[in-house]
């Protein structure tokens, strides 16, 4: 058992330097995996570099309520394909990819669509740590989409679900739930998917009404934090009147 757990906690850890260069997938920017796996949910600090980036993480929240993923499957082209044989040298799934030939090996997207239920999570008692390093890193970013090659079997169980949920498993490993009919017929761990491509969200802070600190947004990276919120949290801290409590 004791060994079962540092193995877990080793191949968590596998993830937390990622390397990167930008490519389009449909009509989205992400970056590129150097390493697999990158895992959905994850915080970290993304450093960019003269010609690529790297996304260091350092946070793994804990999601006790389930989070809405949204799936897309997407036909290959010559760029996702060589970024998948860039993580994946050995081709674990096999994929054969010619350009002359008109139907396309697919692979999947998922992008995090319940942003509100996350940013409650994280707020919650079991994510205090992540939070305060959120609140105390202003560059704090979070994987917020993958892009993964997966069995032709599994690419198909996805695309035909209904509904997918993010959650965690043991160790703070996470899964996908698969619903159909309204019920959960499949688990899927991220370590069945050759994740080659990720992007990443960052976090707006405010204050409530309690004129208390308050995490408010979670949002894309090519948008800016509306209103009176703030990336930077010790900013907003600075400027909430607590003469008016």
């Amino acid at each position: 058992m004791i060994h079962n757990k540092i193995v877990s906690l080793v191949l968590v850890m596998a993830f937390l330097f990622v390397g990167c260069h930008s490519i389009k997938i449909d009509k989205s920017t992400m970056q590129t995996a150097a390493k697999n796996p990158v895992a959905l949910g994850v915080v970290g600090i993304q450093k960019e570099h003269i010609t690529s980036a790297s996304f260091n993480g350092a946070a793994i929240p804990e999601y006790k309520e389930r989070i809405r993923v949204k799936g897309m499957v997407t036909d290959f082209n010559q760029t996702t394909f060589k970024t998948y044989l860039k993580v994946s040298q050995e081709n674990t799934y096999q994929i054969k990819y010619i350009d002359s030939v008109k139907k396309k090996p697919q692979f999947v997207t998922l992008e995090v669509l319940d942003r509100v239920a996350l940013i409650e999570d994280l707020k919650n008692e079991h994510n205090k740590e992540t939070l305060s390093y959120i609140e105390n890193q202003k560059k704090a970013a979070m994987v917020t989409s993958v892009s993964m090659a997966v069995s032709e079997p599994l690419l198909q169980e996805i695309e035909k679900a209904e509904a997918i949920f993010l959650s965690s498993g043991m160790y703070k490993q996470y899964q996908l739930s698969l619903i159909k009919d309204g019920q959960k017929y499949k688990t899927v761990d991220f370590g069945e998917a050759v994740i080659f491509a990720y992007d990443l969200s960052f976090f707006c802070w405010g204050e409530n009404d309690k004129k208390q600190l308050e995490l408010k947004d979670i949002i894309d990276n090519k948008y800016s934090c509306s209103g009176k919120t703030s990336r930077d949290a010790v900013k907003v801290k600075k400027k909430i009147n607590y003469f008016k409590l």
